[in-house]
């Protein structure tokens, strides 16, 4: 392994035996050459496992981590960070493909434009490389160094993925330990991105596409119902209290107007409620993480910012009571 790379980029594995080898040789054949592969295989029950080490042990700049057990992505990339060296890192799913020149070019960016995060753009393929349609591009290059965090939180940088990305080591590392209290499928790269934003001071927006987004009908975020995406980004906005409450009054508004944007989207439309009733117990584990760390994130997720009278803050502990009454939930009686 090189001891001092200069970037570090993080694949998670699970199952992906029949693409992982040729994701990984699209950073092996990188122009960028002083490049770490960190591969974090999360107890895959495919043939993962030994492409991995195989892999490794013909090439000393991949590094290769096996869990014992499944835990998810983000507990992968969190795995993943803990051994990374480079002076930036990116990432870089098992079933996606770098494009030749993605890090060399998005480092040269980074130093070029003293930036803390680059972003390019991505192109929807099949699982053969052939040309869908973009998914996400930037018309101009251009950057940004005033307002990051909440341009971010108004997804004027996309919808907050990590695999088009290179971090400034100290904007990411500092969430090697961002534990979440339930295992989160959807939302947890937005959640990772909030606190590398937050730290940035600047950002610069390539206008190349450098990444393959190969699309998969079958994966988890193509074949989610509206119910079960409106759960799921429920429970990731509380993760995002869980974390970030602590940030202060404005940044904390702009992460619940992104979640309330976010909200209503057509993809999370809510018809009635008996469509999320199957989901009592996660939204109620949510709530009560919600309650137990911010109470009046309830209010103000259904309010606009502007409009809520943050200083009647009984009222709105009040309120959010009932809305966690709805699910069964029963707290003491709040001391004055």
């Amino acid at each position: 392994m090189i001891n001092s790379p200069k970037v570090s980029i993080i694949v998670p594995v699970f199952n992906a035996g029949e693409s992982l080898r040729q994701s990984i040789d699209s950073l092996l054949n990188q122009t960028l050459h002083d490049l770490q592969i960190v591969v974090v295989n999360d107890a895959s029950t495919d043939s993962s496992a030994a492409i991995i080490n195989e892999l490794a042990s013909e090439n000393d700049r991949i590094v290769a981590i096996h869990f014992d057990h499944n835990k998810g992505v983000h507990e992968a990339r969190l795995a993943g960070l803990g051994v990374a060296s480079g002076s930036w890192i990116g990432f870089l799913d098992a079933d996606d493909y770098a494009r030749p020149d993605m890090f060399k070019t998005m480092l040269n960016d980074a130093i070029q434009q003293n930036v803390d995060i680059v972003i390019c753009g991505s192109f929807r393929v099949t699982s053969e490389r052939k040309q869908i349609s973009p998914k996400l591009v930037f018309k101009h290059a251009k950057k940004i160094d005033a307002k990051v965090f909440e341009k971010f939180c108004r997804f004027e940088f996309g919808t907050g993925m990590l695999w088009n990305k290179l971090y400034a080591r100290e904007v990411i590392i500092p969430y090697t330990d961002m534990h979440f209290p339930w295992r989160q499928n959807i939302n947890e790269d937005l959640l990772l991105n909030i606190g590398c934003f937050h730290n940035s001071n600047s950002v610069y927006l390539s206008n190349k596409i450098l990444h393959e987004y190969v699309y998969n009908k079958s994966s988890v975020t193509s074949t989610v119902d509206n119910a079960k995406s409106y759960v799921n980004t429920f429970r990731a906005f509380a993760l995002a209290v869980k974390f970030y409450s602590c940030l202060g009054k404005e940044p904390f508004e702009h992460i619940v107007d992104m979640y309330r944007t976010q909200l209503s989207w057509g993809d999370y439309s809510i018809n009635k409620i008996k469509e999320i009733s199957a989901y009592k117990n996660e939204l109620e584990e949510a709530s009560i993480l919600i309650y137990s760390v911010y109470p009046i994130a309830l209010s103000l997720l259904t309010a606009r910012h502007r409009s809520v009278k943050i200083g009647a803050k009984q009222a709105l502990v009040i309120i959010a009571n009932s809305a966690l009454s709805f699910f069964g939930v029963k707290f003491k009686r709040i001391k004055k």
